[in-house]
Order: structure tokens, then sequence, then C-alpha cells
């Protein structure tokens, strides 16, 4: 006769429960009790015709009693076990023992659940199933990784990184696509066709850079540069379309992300503040390092300001204002050497034209040649410089090698003590400078 075999738990106490099912339900991304006891409700009444109305009418008594089941003031009834075992994947067990005893709920691993995950041993098993589960999404269609970063579960981000699961940057590429740096898998497919289920996580980490700028937030909010230098967190693949020749097309804001933005503005770690407002090269197409700032920094400041970070924000114009100045005076140089350049060109030229006609006996009137003035010369050479007031980037070249490309940079905000609007004043200052080099067709967008 065969003995069936029984799993022992001790049960835990009301508070001890109470605290565990607040863990877990913070685990799962409930912000607040309120979302948590909504989500209780429209899952208990999920086969009843239950009005939105229904539901706001008994929030209110919901809210109350899980407020006193983590408080420990009450006990939690079996109708509650079972629903709130579904709604986060736990077993009752698992809620009852407070999380000393475990057992399966499904019969199968979810992205869902291996994004919450903490441990290690679960992550690998994972990562070696023969499926490949990780390639795939969910009826959602999101990744393991969608919901890594929704969960703001960094360890396990950081640990597809380091383990080379996945890449945000290829630094093997010599040249980057317009809107993503190589980002790719090194799990295999089991299919050879790009269109199979299970290449869902090649098409999703090729297509949207947004992954990356995510996880970069996700860096900031751990204080961890290295992987922001790792991930070219300051950068956006557009930048590499900056050219001396002029930009084509080009749309920074597609690549904007605004929680990168505000979690840049939030920090307070002079090494992560010093990373986004450096100045740092970025290699174009044709293999021509320009030096460029973090294009997003006008909005890192207006945010500063809004929240009254003078000390983050004055060491951040300085910066801008520093780079503003820079920009002007190369460019002015450039636009002058170019124009010295060309008017000694005309004057050699001259001089040989007028060698040959007196040579010939002819004059010049009779040769009806025009030579170009020094301000004509002066007008040639400023078409050649080019403002993208979309993109605040600037380009001038001027023969082979003469040319610079770069943004620039001004803060619209009456926010801030009254040095900091000084300095506003002078960067923007510098700012109108640059522009005005242009000459008369950027007039009209001067600010």
């Amino acid at each position: 006769m065969t003995k069936a075999v029984e799993t022992m738990f001790l049960l835990e106490s009301k508070e001890n429960i109470g605290k565990y099912l607040k863990k877990l339900i913070k685990e799962r991304g409930f912000e607040k009790d309120a979302d948590f006891s909504r989500a209780y409700l429209k899952e208990k009444y999920r086969n009843i015709d239950y009005t939105e109305d229904d539901l706001n009418e008994q929030l209110k008594t919901t809210k109350s009693t899980f407020s006193q089941i983590f408080s420990g003031n009450k006990g939690i009834t079996i109708e509650h076990l079972a629903i709130i075992s579904k709604l986060l994947c736990v077993s009752c067990e698992e809620i009852l023992s407070a999380g000393k005893q475990y057992a399966s709920t499904r019969n199968h691993v979810t992205n869902y659940e291996i994004a919450q995950s903490h441990d290690r041993k679960v992550w690998d098993e994972y990562m070696k199933r023969e499926d490949k589960l990780f390639l795939n999404c969910d009826e959602y269609r999101k990744t393991v990784i969608d919901y890594a970063l929704e969960f703001k579960n960094y360890s396990f981000m950081k640990y597809l990184l380091e383990e080379n699961f996945i890449w945000f940057v290829d630094n093997s590429k010599e040249n980057y696509e317009l809107y993503y740096y190589g980002a790719d898998t090194s799990i295999k497919s089991n299919w050879d066709r790009f269109d199979m289920p299970d290449q869902f996580m090649h098409r999703k980490l090729y297509e949207e850079d947004k992954l990356r700028t995510q996880t970069a937030v996700l860096a900031i909010e751990n204080g961890d540069c290295d992987v922001l230098d790792n991930l070219h967190a300051r950068e956006i693949p557009e930048l590499h379309d900056i050219t001396i020749w002029g930009t084509d097309n080009l749309d920074f804001v597609k690549n904007r992300n605004d929680d990168l933005i505000e979690a840049i503005a939030a920090s307070e770690n002079e090494e992560i503040l010093a990373y986004f407002s450096d100045e740092f090269p970025v290699q174009d197409r044709w293999k021509r390092e320009n030096s460029l700032m973090f294009p997003f920094l006008n909005d890192v400041i207006k945010i500063m300001l809004d929240n009254n970070n003078n000390k983050c924000a004055e060491f951040i114009i300085r910066k801008m204002i520093a780079h503003n100045k820079s920009t002007y005076e190369k460019t002015y140089s450039l636009i002058k050497e170019a124009c010295q350049a060309e008017y000694n060109a005309i004057q050699k030229n001259k001089e040989k034209i007028i060698k040959e006609a007196y040579k010939n006996g002819v004059s010049l009137e009779e040769l009806h040649v025009k030579f170009k003035t020094e301000e004509d010369v002066k007008r040639d050479v400023i078409c050649c410089f080019k403002y993208d007031n979309a993109n605040n980037v600037v380009t001038f070249f001027y023969g082979k090698d003469i040319g610079i490309a770069t943004n620039i940079f001004f803060v619209n905000s009456r926010n801030g003590s009254p040095a900091i609007k000084k300095l506003i004043e002078e960067l923007n200052e510098w700012y109108n400078k640059i522009i005005s080099l242009g000459g008369e067709k950027y007039a009209e967008i001067l600010l």
C-alpha cells in the first residue's frame, strides 16, 4: 500500500501574513493599495455583468478590508486567498506561511514571473530553457525585458547584460543605424526564418531604442555610471548623422525619452551629472569625429529649475555656456579662415588673368571680367553655414578640411535664483551670436 506524502508547514501569524502580502503586492507592480483592491474586485466579478460604477461603490470597503489584513488586524479568508493567489501568481501555501513554503502555481513559467524574480538560480534555469521562452512575447505582446523594466528589476537587467545574453550597443559595428546601436541577443532561435514567433525579441531589440534608454534610467537610479557608459546613455543614434555638410531630415524628438530626462534632472550624483553634461566625441558615417553634448540638456535644466534645484542646474549651465562659447569662437575662426583662403585664391587668379591680359595686349574691360569683392566672398562662405532650428544643430564646411558640426543650447525658463538667471542670459547670448554667423537668412529666427 502506497503511503501519501504530506507537505507540512506552520501557519504564520496574521501580522506576518499581512506584511508578506504587502511586500508581494509592491513587487508585482501595484503602487497603491487602491490599485490592488481594484484588480481584486475585477477578478472577483470577472464572470459577472459588473460595471465600473459597481466596482467604485465597493472599492472603499475592499480597500479598508485589505488595509486591516496588511496591518494584521484581520485574518485572510478562503475567498480572499483564492483570488489573491491568482493575482499575485503565488501558491496559497506561500501566502499562509509568509513566504516560508513554496509550491508551484502553474505548469509553465511566464515572462511576468521571471521579470519579478531576484533569484539567480531561477534566471539561470529560465535562460537555459530549450524552448527559448526568453525570445518570445506573451499574450500582451510583452517580453521579459518589458516586464523587468516595468518592475524596475535592475539586478535582472544587469544579469542579462553581464552574462552577454543581451547587449544594447554593438561596438564591433563600424557604423550605427539611424534608429539603433546594434542591440541583439546571444540566445539563438530554434527557427531559421526571421518572422517566426521566437524572433520577437530580436526584432524588439533591433527596433526599439527606448529599451536601451529605459535601462539607462534604472542605471541612473542605481548610481551605476559604468553601465551608463556601456549603454552610450547620453547619445541617440541620429547624432551619427550630423556632419559638417549639414543635417538631413533629423528628428531628435522621436528618440527623446522623458523618463531618462527626468531621471537625470532628479539625480544629485555628481558623477552622473558630469557624465551627461560633458562634451563627448561622436563619429559620423565618414569616420569624422564631432564634439557634441547630450541633446536634451535644456530640458534637464528646465526641470531642475522648476524643482528649485539651483545647485545642480548651475553646474550644468556653466558647461553649456563653455560649449556655446567654444562653438562660437571655433565657427567664427573657421569662417574667417575660409574667407581669407577664398579671397587669396581669387586674388591669385586675378593676378594671373591680369598678367595674361597684359601679355596679350588685351584690357580687362575687353575681357568683361568681374572679380569678386570681399563682401561677395564673405556672402559665399556664409552660405556654407547651416542652422537646424528643430534640433539646435549648427554646421559649417569649407573646402576639404575646414568644418565644424555640433549642437548648441538655449534655455527658456524664468525660474531660478538671480545668479542662475544671469547665467541663462549669458548662455542664450552665445546661442544667438552663433546663429548670427549665418547672416540674414537666420535673422528672422533669432531668439
